[in-house]
């Protein structure tokens, strides 16, 4: 166990693997045992509990590269086990009711966000690197990220507006910005080291505008601009089935490891429909959150977290037909989500919440080995 404080991905990745095993485990009890789930306490913990870690663990990874700095591996060990410790007693709490012990887990979460955001806002304004859009477009989301914390730590105080404002927030302000960001400057990167003859195509104009529409999509869900709010999805929705096929969607199948990401990211032309289509008014009940949070985000994070596993554990960059098998399936999975919304057939959510956790305990258990066992080819880290 040692190892996890040797580099920031080892630690982030084990504490995120970790709380996915916990907060799935925890759901599908809820969804088997017939027991109500208060909706905010569940929009609010998934993706603040899932992602953040892992965020952190990549950010702090390749961050200091795209920046040029030598990062100080001092205090991720604290920064990460009290974002954990506090998501697990936000947990904890809410399963036995108590608020104030529920408020008490969101402000060390909080105080752990705070304290990455500030970090990471450090290495930015110190890199003498000429092109920071990248690291810039990180740092907003993060700080996307401490609204949203807040928002929930409001609201468990008993600020019960405030579950709206965080859940736009946790989605579209800090989450969705962050996949983007990435997205952005690493699948057209990969691509072109993948396929070949390859043009890389990533204009700053076309992240920028993705943010934008993504601060207006929060803002407009926090306001109930249902007109605005479908306007904007329907113009991301065309925005990214165009920018999927550019970036080679249907050539990167020839590589399981890229087609992996390319995959993920076709989801987000089906989300934004799927926005568009309700804020339109059309009855698909949380269609669009779980196309986004399953389809996109979870699917995503397999494939990201797999490839900077495997090459920072000097692993070979392939797919063994296991991994690959179950990302697959997570998609079905995430389909069979997205249709439960659509049709509220109770049983097509249980079906898929058991199909997730197995799928996740298997990935899990080909990740957790690699965090707490030396590299492969022997070099440090």
């Amino acid at each position: 166990m040692k190892r996890l404080a040797l580099a920031p991905h080892r630690l982030y990745f084990f504490l995120g693997a970790i709380a996915v095993l916990i907060l799935f485990s925890w759901w599908w009890l809820h969804v088997q045992s017939g027991r109500s789930l208060a909706v905010p306490l569940h929009a609010l913990l998934m993706p603040l509990g899932v992602f953040p870690l892992f965020i952190l663990g990549f950010t702090f990874t390749a961050g200091p590269k795209w920046l040029a700095v030598d990062e100080p591996p001092h205090n991720f060990l604290l920064h990460g086990g009290t974002y954990f410790g506090g998501l697990m007693l936000v947990l904890i709490a809410s399963t036995l009711e108590l608020p104030p012990l529920r408020m008490s887990g969101f402000a060390l979460m909080l105080a752990a966000w705070c304290a990455v955001t500030l970090r990471w806002a450090r290495l930015v304004i110190h890199s003498q690197v000429k092109d920071k859009r990248h690291p810039q477009a990180l740092l907003l989301a993060m700080t996307g990220g401490v609204l949203a914390i807040l928002s929930a730590f409001l609201w468990s105080a008993g600020l019960s507006d405030a579950w709206i404002a965080a859940r736009q927030l946790a989605f579209f302000a800090f989450l969705l910005p962050v996949f983007l960001t990435v997205c952005h400057r690493m699948l057209p990167f990969f691509s072109s080291n993948a396929i070949k003859p390859y043009t890389m195509w990533r204009p700053y104009w076309l992240l920028g505008s993705w943010i934008a529409a993504c601060w207006g999509l929060a803002i407009a869900g926090i306001l109930g601009a249902h007109t605005f709010e479908a306007l904007i999805a329907t113009l991301l929705s065309l925005s990214f089935a165009n920018t999927s096929w550019r970036w080679g969607l249907f050539r990167s199948l020839q590589n399981r490891l890229l087609a992996m990401l390319h995959l993920s990211f076709a989801w987000l032309a089906i989300v934004f429909a799927l926005q568009a289509a309700s804020a339109f008014g059309a009855q698909i009940g949380s269609a669009m959150v779980h196309a986004l949070a399953l389809g996109f985000m979870g699917t995503m994070l397999v494939g990201f977290v797999s490839r900077v596993s495997f090459g920072h554990s000097g692993r070979p960059l392939q797919v063994s037909n296991l991994l690959w098998a179950i990302y697959l399936s997570l998609h079905i999975a995430a389909l069979l989500r997205v249709a439960a919304s659509v049709t509220a057939i109770p049983q097509m959510m249980t079906l898929s919440a058991s199909i997730w956790l197995l799928l996740l305990l298997s990935w899990v258990g080909l990740m957790l080995p690699i965090y707490v066992n030396a590299r492969a080819d022997g070099q440090p880290g």
